[in-house]
């Protein structure tokens, strides 16, 4: 049985509700992402963190898509619709609700280490070799990290690239697309 088969029977075997399976299909495709601007420089904005999420993704959503492509191109114009706005609600709701826990993390975390330089705990990590080694590790990871994030939203969310994004999906699949927006913009509101 190969891979492809693998995964097609246990998509069918499984009963995941619709909107979770749609989730799960937006964040899959989502994190497999890869930016066009890591081509166009020698510079590769890829590493830390999300560099490894995003390969790791990208091995899982591969198959995943096909499978569901194959699906989405059976359905009827009316099916398009309605999966376009299941899946644009699920990922608005998606996109608030991980926004909302990043502030809060960032929050938290930044309370965190404030409390910890007060009690003198990083100033205590800073006083020897190692602790400076082991600093500008983690610094540099994180900052590797937020640089990839950050060229990925720039690359991804450029108003150009979306508007060319829009309009080449509403050639191809115009159903879909309409349904898209119309559950984004609920899933928004709501």
């Amino acid at each position: 049985m190969t891979k492809h088969h693998a995964i097609s029977s246990l998509l069918q075997s499984t009963t995941m509700p619709p909107l979770r399976s749609f989730l799960l299909l937006f964040t899959l495709i989502t994190l497999s992402i890869v930016p066009a601007h890591s081509q166009q420089r020698n510079y590769n904005h890829d590493g830390g963190l999300w560099g490894e999420v995003k390969r790791c993704a990208d091995t899982i959503a591969t198959p995943v898509e096909k499978v569901a492509h194959e699906r989405y191109d059976k359905l009827s114009d009316r099916g398009k619709f309605v999966a376009g706005a299941a899946f644009g609600f699920g990922a608005s709701r998606f996109a608030v609700c991980s926004t909302v826990n990043t502030v809060k993390t960032v929050g938290a975390a930044y309370i965190a280490f404030e409390a910890l330089e007060y009690a003198g705990i990083l100033k205590e990590a800073r006083s020897t070799k190692e602790g400076d080694a082991i600093m500008a590790k983690t610094r540099d990871y994180l900052l590797r990290t937020a640089d990839g994030i950050r060229c990925d939203i720039r690359t991804n969310l450029n108003p150009n690239a979306v508007k060319e994004k829009i309009d080449r999906n509403m050639k191809r699949d115009k159903p879909g697309t309409t349904g898209f927006g119309t559950g984004a913009f609920l899933g928004f509101v709501l």
